[in-house]
Formats: structure tokens, C-alpha cells, sequence
């Protein structure tokens, strides 16, 4: 699953909206849209805070 695909996913599973989300990161309801399409990808501050916003956390891993 791509990354805005997957914010989605996670989005839905908190059971937010993409307002919500929006408001929480500081953006507008329209790019979260963009990001989940794919059409557009956050940058890595913007991803921190839709990670943040969720209550994920990011686990990085060496590659195999």
C-alpha cells in the first residue's frame, strides 16, 4: 500500500475526518485529499505531524 493509501487506512481507523486531520497538522482539508490520492507527497515535517496527529509512531529499520 503507497504512503497515502496507508495515511488513510489509518485516518479512518481513528475515525477522522480529513478536516480533522487537517486542522490537527495545520492544513487544509483539500491536501490531505491530494496526499491520500497520491497525488501529493507530505514533505518529512508534514509527514511527522500527520504521524504525530494520528498517535503513530515510526519504527525505521535497516534495509534487508
Amino acid at each position: 500500500m503507497e504512503l497515502g493509501g496507508k495515511i488513510k487506512q489509518m485516518r479512518n481507523q481513528k475515525g477522522l475526518t480529513q478536516e480533522e486531520l487537517a486542522k490537527r497538522i495545520g492544513a487544509n482539508k483539500s491536501y490531505i485529499s491530494r496526499i491520500e490520492k497520491g497525488i501529493t507527497v507530505p514533505s518529512v515535517a508534514t509527514f511527522y505531524r500527520i504521524i504525530n496527529a494520528l498517535g503513530l509512531t515510526i519504527e525505521l529499520k535497516p534495509a534487508l
